[in-house]
């Protein structure tokens, strides 16, 4: 759900406009806190909240392959035929988590990263876990 969409989804709930409004404030807060952190690279002046810092790390684990949950395969070499499922590849680096509570435990960040050697190099399939690695070392040098 983005800001434009949340109004008209809220409204369909009967959901007062005043009400939802609230809400969207904080939701514009909270996303323009994390656009100030990837702009500056630097850490706030005021502390986040729990909530901010897991939401944050919940986003951008989505972002790696191992979290997309409606991506449609070729099953049996039938073309055509496709199912969605949780993608999991078979690589070294692959992120493959059995258990919700590590998963939770993790914020659902369980694929390497890097390429083979470099462990700087952005890792394709893993591009939420890069930006935090690359974001991570930009704050801490």
């Amino acid at each position: 759900m983005d800001t434009t969409t949340i109004p008209t989804l809220f409204n369909s709930l009967q959901i007062p406009n005043n009400h939802t409004s609230v809400g969207l404030s904080n939701l514009l807060a909270s996303n323009s806190a994390a656009k100030a952190l990837f702009h500056h690279k630097r850490l706030p002046d005021a502390g986040w909240t729990d909530v901010q810092i897991q939401r944050l790390l919940l986003e951008l684990s989505i972002l790696d392959t191992n979290c997309e949950e409606t991506v449609k395969c070729q099953r049996g070499g039938q073309s055509g035929s496709s199912f969605p499922h949780r993608w999991t590849g078979a690589g070294e680096r692959e992120g493959r988590i059995y258990s919700p509570l590590v998963s939770q435990r993790h914020f659902g960040l369980g694929h390497g990263i890097g390429r083979s050697g470099d462990v700087m190099e952005a890792q394709p399939k893993a591009v939420g876990s890069s930006a935090l690695l690359r974001l991570t070392l930009r704050l801490v040098l």
